[in-house]
């Protein structure tokens, strides 16, 4: 019984552990900036507290790459959700 696992598809583009790791914090800041708003935080406090993060994560090396896309990253979240976005449920 074979297994999809088993069958490698070489005309899968290969990318590099850099380009890898940038997309994976980048969508790690999507999906915390999400919740940040779902919570009820503001676009500001959102962006200071991911801020914040990034440079407490890497406070002991360079400061990366991605820390430069945070601002953009928080102003499509918060534009994708419009006014009234996040928060807690009205009822």
């Amino acid at each position: 019984m074979p297994f999809d696992w088993m069958e490698t598809d070489a005309t899968v583009s290969r990318q590099t552990s850099a380009d890898r790791a940038r997309h994976m914090y980048q969508l790690e800041l999507a999906e915390r900036a999400a919740l940040l708003q779902r919570l009820g935080y503001s676009r500001e406090d959102a962006l200071t507290r991911l801020r914040t993060n990034v440079a407490w994560d890497f406070e002991l090396h360079d400061k990366p790459e991605h820390a430069r896309t945070v601002e953009q990253i928080v102003d499509r979240v918060f534009a994708r959700h419009g006014v009234g976005g996040g928060g807690a449920p009205q009822l």
